[in-house]
């Protein structure tokens, strides 16, 4: 793509959007930018920018645009995006964008809707591991567009990808790609649960016989696609056939057993499924596998995800404030031992609350709600028999009556079923509050 003196307008003025326009003004664009904030309250973005030229404009409508690149979570039924549309005028997010630009950049691409973060970062941690010139970067909360640039031709970038970047894909091509899994979550975005998935399954869609998609075929959405214009590595909890498998608490690959699940240091079944994927991408890849291995067994996990904070009076308090949406929560809830204080709600992503009840499984002994789908729970629970319900107002209220009804040997666990927007900037904010309040204790 030809850049230089190209009129871009980049909306949005978060982390992607301040990567976005560091690049495109270094590319020598003319580079344009709108935030729905005042400019009063940007001040802290315009010092990160303080270097590059480009102009904050509020009038969009009165300048022409060669392309517009907004911030991944901005929804497309947003006005200005609608205008734009409508206007005929091409719509990027950093993803596209990034492939664009940088098309001979090599890229590994892992999405899913959970457990993405954890098998990034885990296979960052292996390239690590094998002294291979890599990158995390994406939606782990690193700017994409920024870091690939200042990277080199032989710099493996690994991506945490979302479906609001894969909805404006049209040429991303990644050269390895993962799904995890594809359960309900970000309805309100996307519009319907059919969406979401043909949004998910975007990751492919532009790869061909020299790249590598990796399936978790144990995941019914997954186990049904047809894939034909890439090479499939399947990965599965329970089934033999697939080519990284878990059998007994031990992984394997290809009938060959690798190691055991009581070597890892991170918690819970579900990491089992981070762990295969992980194991697949690298194998892919070329690592070998006996520093595979080594990586797995010494990875400690990411931050917000299953955090264990500290114990007093006998009473384990754990952060997994990256649990936004009810499937996270149930693996969280799967991960740990009873009795669980469970803190759950947030901003309100229109989703079913009801399967997050039928997991209980008697480990949860009380609920405390919070954030705009408080009562949305409360209802929940009272319609699956569940009573023992606390409504809260704000995060002190949360740790002071979890510390005030737990008992020695109970797990306190954050684990909100929901995205942070309602009270937070995100999740990790409303993880970092939570540690600190926790800490204070």
């Amino acid at each position: 793509m030809e850049i230089v003196n190209k009129r871009v307008l980049v909306i949005g003025l978060g982390l992607s959007g301040i990567s976005t326009i560091k690049t495109l003004s270094s590319l020598k664009a003319d580079v344009y930018c709108y935030d729905d904030k005042d400019e009063s309250e940007l001040q802290n973005v315009f010092e990160k920018l303080e270097k590059f030229n480009y102009k904050f404009i509020k009038n969009y409508k009165d300048y022409y645009f060669d392309f517009i690149v907004k911030s991944p979570g901005i929804k497309p039924t947003n006005e200005i995006i609608e205008y734009f549309y409508n206007k005929k005028v091409p719509i990027y997010t950093d993803l596209e964008l990034a492939y664009t630009l940088f098309p001979e950049r090599k890229i590994i691409a892992i999405t899913g809707t959970n457990g993405k973060t954890t098998t990034t970062s885990l296979v960052g941690e292996i390239f690590k591991t094998a002294n291979i010139k890599s990158k995390v970067v994406g939606n782990i909360g690193v700017g994409m567009l920024w870091e690939i640039f200042n990277s080199d031709k032989e710099t493996v970038n690994i991506i945490e990808v979302s479906s609001f970047q894969l909805h404006n894909i049209e040429k991303f091509k990644p050269f390895i790609a993962s799904i995890g899994n594809i359960t309900p979550d970000h309805i309100d975005w996307h519009g319907s649960f059919e969406n979401y998935i043909e949004d998910k399954l975007k990751i492919f869609k532009n790869m061909d016989k020299n790249g590598n998609l990796i399936l978790n075929i144990d995941d019914e959405i997954l186990n049904k696609i047809n894939v034909e214009n890439t090479n499939v590595t399947t990965i599965s909890l329970k089934n033999k056939k697939a080519d990284f498998y878990l059998s007994e608490n031990n992984f394997y690959h290809n009938d060959k057993r690798l190691f055991s699940m009581k070597d890892l240091k991170i918690l819970g079944r579900h990491n089992a499924q981070n762990v295969l994927i992980s194991l697949a991408i690298c194998y892919n890849y070329g690592i070998i596998i006996d520093t595979i291995i080594f990586a797995c067994k010494n990875f400690g996990g990411v931050e917000h995800r299953i955090e264990f904070i500290r114990e007093l009076n006998g009473i384990k308090f754990y952060n997994d404030s990256k649990g936004t949406n009810v499937d996270s929560t149930i693996k969280a809830i799967e991960a740990l031992e009873k009795p669980i204080i469970l803190i759950v709600g947030g901003y309100d992503k229109n989703v079913d609350f009801n399967p997050l009840f039928e997991s209980f499984n008697g480990k949860v002994k009380t609920l405390i709600l919070v954030g705009d789908t408080k009562y949305k729970f409360y209802d929940s629970a009272k319609k699956n028999g569940f009573e023992n319900n606390i409504i809260v107002n704000d995060y002190r209220e949360v740790v002071e009556k979890c510390f005030e009804i737990a008992e020695n040997g109970d797990n306190v666990l954050l684990s909100p079923a929901s995205a942070s927007w309602d009270m937070f900037k995100s999740y990790e904010e409303r993880g970092n509050l939570f540690k600190k309040l926790v800490n204070e204790l």
